[in-house]
């Protein structure tokens, strides 16, 4: 079989990284697998070799003809006047442009079987493709809609398209993004994100973390949605109420870092909290962790509590809406904690107490690249 896994950008980020292990996990089963990304600023990640991999600029092609050029001002001009309208303009310049490419190179290997896009991000700048080979994966429960122009765009983005979100709690919220806009999708499935077991292990190994003690930590974007003020304060609330002594490390960079900083600060916690900021490896950070903790507010399916799993590190989450659930079955439901600052300390005390051994290779089976390859196939190679 071949298969293009495609997505907007190859960043720092959970929805990057797994664009990566899905291509792998394919190339793995024994396909011929493509990787395809748009954007190439800030690029973090790189398939193996076995990943045919490739950059569409979807912008400097479309640079290259004048009237493209001079298209595309327009576009920016108009998106200037009528705000958040640039998808509209995006897209019908820039499909064209992609299936151009795409035929390019169908000619050079053969035409896919599969073609799986990650990420609103992505299919957003190609919307007015229509091609039921095309899989839409929704990587978040942040759908934007009610508006009349966010009801035009999952119109744009979603009619009549195969659909598929990361977690039940996508999905869920899929279906009723659909049913308010009175959208109708080709299909909406649920296809979990693979997990690469073996090369976070491997990549645990990579380093020692700078710090000799014991410690608490955070890893993700520093956004509002990471709820990361709320952390702070069930730490806060631990180290003054629960003989907490542990320090606690932040890994990750974001526009919510400054507001961040100030609460530890307020917090009077600026020697018992370490941030990182972004780091292309944290695993070796998260493997000799005492306890990781999960504070968003929403989720997707969150990479990083898989990843936490597979580094056998001890995971307290809230009760966040999306894929957290779908994650946190069977006896880890005990480690999910309501919004509740003073109870969410508790639970960080009583893990990083607790001598009971975590079954964590039953934690992620369920995620396998294998088994996630075998889902594809079964829903959409007939």
């Amino acid at each position: 079989m071949r298969v293009a896994v495609i997505v907007r950008s190859l960043k720092i980020g959970g929805m990057e990284r797994v664009a990566v292990n899905l291509s792998e996990a394919f190339a793995d089963a024994g396909d011929e697998s493509h990787l395809i990304y748009f954007k190439d600023k800030k690029r973090a990640f790189t398939p193996k070799n076995s990943v045919h991999f490739h950059h569409f600029n979807l912008d400097k092609a479309l640079d290259l003809t004048v009237i493209g050029f001079v298209l595309k001002i327009l576009a920016k001009l108009l998106s200037g006047i009528f705000r958040g309208t640039y998808f509209i303009y995006s897209g019908l310049l820039f499909a064209p442009v992609f299936k151009y490419k795409l035929n390019k190179l169908e000619k050079q290997y053969g035409k896919f079987d599969l073609i799986i896009m990650r990420g609103h991000g992505t299919f957003e700048l190609v919307w007015p493709i229509k091609d039921e080979r095309v899989v839409q994966m929704v990587e978040s429960v942040f759908i934007k809609h009610g508006t009349p122009l966010n009801n035009f765009y999952i119109k744009c983005v979603y009619s009549d398209k195969n659909l598929a979100g990361v977690s039940s709690g996508v999905k869920e919220k899929i279906e009723e993004v659909l049913q308010i806009t009175s959208v109708k999708a080709k299909t909406v499935n649920i296809v979990n994100n693979p997990l690469d077991i073996v090369d976070i292990r491997k990549k645990s190994h990579d380093y020692k973390p700078d710090i000799n003690e014991d410690y608490i930590i955070s890893v993700g974007r520093i956004t509002p949605n990471k709820n990361i003020s709320f952390l702070l304060e069930s730490y806060k609330y631990a180290r003054d109420n629960l003989s907490l002594t542990l320090p606690l490390v932040l890994v990750g960079d974001g526009h919510d870092m400054q507001n961040v900083k100030l609460i530890i600060k307020e917090l009077h916690l600026e020697s018992f909290v370490k941030t990182l900021g972004l780091l292309e490896n944290p695993y070796p950070w998260i493997k000799h962790a005492k306890l990781f903790t999960l504070t968003s507010k929403a989720e997707g399916l969150p990479t990083v509590v898989l990843e936490s799993l597979a580094c056998e590190t001890k995971i307290i989450s809230t009760k966040s809406k999306g894929g957290v659930s779908d994650i946190m079955t069977g006896d880890l439901e005990n480690y999910l904690v309501d919004f509740n600052t003073e109870e969410f300390a508790k639970k960080m005390v009583a893990t990083i107490d607790e001598k009971k051994e975590w079954n964590f290779e039953k934690y992620i089976q369920k995620f396998q690249p294998a088994t996630i390859v075998k889902q594809y196939k079964e829903l959409y190679i007939h």
